[in-house]
């Protein structure tokens, strides 16, 4: 019996040992601090500010740079689009170096429970506008910023540089296009009788120019992705 006991002794013990600590609710303020609690959520009453709720202290959404909740780690976004603009991108990913960052609805990750009556509120995990270096601040996801920051890994420059030449490739293709569909209605603008093949011609160009985005895309996927 004795027996019993210490083995169901060990059990309980391992059990709690083996159950996650709860990560602490975070607010990082735009002034540096930064406020822990165990319950925060996104208020936003009509006709007022929106406010986070960390254990019972309000604080001004428009003072909050970053912030952790039950859902996951978010960034605010008025820094691009204005204050009170409200809008915010969740983190989907981690290199160590680099947090990529995807817009979500605020509406859907703020409350205690995760809103999932509408899916097309909630982060995709496939797509990224934003990103911060080393936990830093944060940018807009183009290529003037990457390669500033990148710099010091040439297996992710090689990346960027395959997408400043897909880039050049598209915009190459899209004013050719452009260029022949532009030229047929200048010479035959008083005849009428336009070159129906050329125009087909041009107007195919230019709309291929838009089959690079997606390997542009990966391009700079695999840039932040190397990024260790």
């Amino acid at each position: 019996m004795k027996n019993i006991l210490v083995v169901l002794l060990s059990l309980s013990v391992g059990l709690l040992i083996a159950q996650p600590t709860p990560k602490k609710q975070i607010l990082r303020l735009y002034n540096g601090q930064i406020k822990e609690g165990e319950k925060l959520t996104y208020e936003y009453p009509i006709m007022q500010p929106a406010f986070f709720n960390l254990d019972g202290k309000h604080f001004e959404a428009e003072g909050v740079a970053f912030f952790r909740n039950n859902h996951g780690f978010f960034a605010n976004l008025s820094e691009f689009y204005g204050e009170r603009a409200e809008r915010y991108a969740m983190r989907i990913k981690n290199t160590g170096r680099i947090q990529l960052f995807e817009e979500i609805d605020i509406t859907a990750y703020g409350g205690l429970d995760l809103n999932t009556s509408n899916p097309r509120r909630l982060a995709s995990g496939e797509v990224w506008q934003f990103y911060a270096k080393d936990e830093g601040i944060l940018k807009k996801g183009n290529y003037k910023n990457l390669k500033i920051d990148l710099q010091d890994n040439p297996n992710c420059q090689t990346y960027l540089k395959s997408y400043r030449r897909l880039s050049g490739l598209q915009i190459g293709l899209a004013a050719i296009g452009a260029g022949v569909i532009a030229h047929q209605f200048y010479i035959n603008s008083e005849s009428g009788n336009y070159n129906k093949p050329f125009i087909g011609l041009g107007l195919v160009m230019a709309g291929s120019s838009l089959l690079f985005e997606g390997a542009k895309t990966d391009a700079l996927w695999l840039a932040v992705d190397n990024y260790k």
